[in-house]
């Protein structure tokens, strides 16, 4: 199968993922948005000592998660709930949570992880709109840390003027993302540093190519074999050392422009194509992209990315990074390669930004309000007590798991090894109730301190870059243009990479961009950025994220 026609099931698979998104509105979802919300919240009253039942429909990625988990259970007690759990993988969400929203089958809460899901139930009509003031009245300490870490986050769940929904947050998102360098390599080569600049990792890779690094007498390295198969790791780490996110919306003199289309782009892919043709680069990479990581593995390459937590690093781990490497080279050692430093001195590494996902509530609930009031306290008491964040997120300590400041944060036995008690009894992963990560307050407090300097030392908040806008689905047309210029990008850059299109195409390019839907894009993003001011100001959204 050549790159192409990878490329190709990839188009095909995003528009599978996007049909339910262009599926047009009812009649009520239409009439809807024209009107005020019907709720009249300043009446709505919740009694926290009634019993509420309520159907949850939480984040995916929990495949061994069951009703009446200790977390589950403990939330019902404290909240006077009964909660009704729905758990879906990545195929389910995709193919049978459609057909469930459009048989009427729609949960009180349910979680989207892009701008474009939100549209689309709010076109089919299968959310409520939930007003600013509301969540800022139940749940002022939630927003603080959402404006705090994830403000962006208020376009996802923002459309026409309104809101729907409730924004989360990933603290810990906020920094770069990194990579990895084969240390014995590097020394074999005679580097004795990490690479920290273009011109640096260039002369890295050039002798991983030609000095033997693995020292078996024949030349069958390569220095990277970059990953493609999604928008967000394609060659990032250049285009970041260059000052642009090439599939990304950035702000440029107080203008939102695509990152693609720069001076600085065509720069990183004239350094790429340099790369390739001296033969530094995998020459199967295109076709390779999904098994990127295996080269690095299997010592054919001797750099990769992303690897960007310490556990990647831990020998004591089986199925770490490291482990793998060493299984196959018992001499391989891995040294973490934060960020390049752009042309004047500083480190620069993509990063999602805090802003997360969005919950929803069905709109049903425009007949039960007082459930979207009792999730909103619910939030709220959470973020506000330390010892509740834990239990949401981890269960009970000294039960589930304990503390110690070398180790970090550890699961108890059985809970350790039996992942079906993970699942079915703890619900470790338990961003499924509680989908916001506060880090910096709770969650680093509990890790080792070895981890703690590891971030601090590779993965500094102040050499994160993020798309200005979050996400750039936020953008009306997002739907209509979005996917598919990404990958006609993503196809032309590789084109140009290995030869197949000459790089001074690149002011062509530009205007088949536009001309495909860029420009549009482009003006509805410096909309969009003109109302996220307004937005923060709304909900008091007036420092920057960390």
């Amino acid at each position: 199968m050549t790159w192409r026609e990878q490329l190709f099931l990839t188009a095909v698979a995003l528009l599978v993922v996007l049909v339910l998104a262009l599926i047009p509105a009812g009649s009520h979802g239409a009439r809807e948005r024209g009107q005020a919300s019907p709720v009249a919240w300043d009446t709505v009253r919740d009694d926290p000592q009634a019993t509420m039942d309520l159907s949850w429909m939480g984040i995916i990625a929990h495949l061994s998660g069951k009703e009446g988990s200790w977390i589950e259970r403990n939330l019902e007690q404290k909240f006077n709930l009964n909660i009704e759990p729905t758990f879906l993988d990545w195929n389910g969400f995709r193919q049978r949570r459609p057909l469930m929203l459009c048989g009427g089958d729609i949960p009180d809460v349910m979680w989207d992880g892009d701008p474009l899901g939100v549209r689309a139930n709010l076109r089919n009509g299968f959310i409520m709109e939930l007003p600013f003031e509301v969540i800022l009245e139940h749940a002022p300490t939630y927003v603080a840390y959402l404006n705090r870490f994830g403000r962006e986050a208020w376009l996802y769940s923002h459309y026409q003027g309104k809101n729907y929904g409730l924004p989360t947050f990933s603290a810990g998102a906020n920094r770069p993302r990194i990579s990895c360098w084969r240390e014995d390599w590097l020394q074999n080569v005679g580097i004795e540093k990490v690479p920290e600049t273009v011109d640096e990792m260039h002369e890295a890779l050039h002798r991983f190519r030609h000095n033997d690094p693995d020292e078996n007498g024949k030349q069958d390295t390569y220095g990277w074999s970059p990953d493609i198969w999604h928008w967000s790791l394609a060659f990032v780490e250049i285009f970041a050392a260059y000052d642009t996110l090439a599939f990304d919306f950035i702000e440029r003199d107080g203008k939102v422009v695509w990152g693609g289309i720069l001076p600085e782009a065509k720069e990183s892919l004239t350094t790429l194509r340099k790369w390739y043709d001296e033969g530094l680069l995998d020459p199967d990479f295109p076709l390779n992209s999904r098994e990127a990581g295996r080269g690095f593995e299997n010592s054919k390459t001797g750099y990769t990315h992303p690897v960007d937590q310490p556990f990647f690093y831990d020998l004591e781990m089986a199925t770490s990074l490291a482990s793998k490497v060493i299984a196959y080279a018992p001499k391989g050692q891995l040294v973490p390669g934060p960020p390049l430093r752009n042309a004047q001195g500083k480190r620069r590494g993509r990063t999602w930004g805090g802003a997360a996902h969005v919950l929803q509530f069905g709109r049903h609930l425009e007949q039960q309000p007082e459930k979207v009031i009792r999730v909103l306290r619910m939030m709220e008491a959470i973020a506000t007590n330390e010892e509740l964040y834990l239990q949401a997120r981890f269960a009970e300590q000294g039960t589930h798991w304990h503390y110690t400041p070398e180790k970090g944060r550890e699961s108890l036995p059985p809970y350790d090894e039996d992942q079906r008690l993970s699942g079915a009894e703890l619900l470790t992963s338990s961003i499924f109730f509680f989908p916001s990560t506060i880090d910096p307050i709770y969650d680093d407090k509990y890790n080792s301190q070895a981890d703690t300097t590891w971030h601090e030392t590779n993965r500094k908040h102040a050499w994160a870059m993020k798309n200005v806008l979050g996400k750039s689905d936020v953008v009306p047309s997002a739907s209509r243009y979005l996917g598919d210029l990404r990958l006609w990008q993503m196809t032309v850059y590789v084109e140009m990479i290995v030869g197949e299109r000459p790089l001074s195409e690149f002011d062509a390019f530009i205007g088949e961009w536009n001309e495909r839907g860029g420009e549009i894009l482009t003006a509805e993003a410096n909309e969009m950025y003109s109302q996220m001011r307004d937005i923060y100001t709304r909900v008091g959204a007036t420092e920057d994220a960390q």
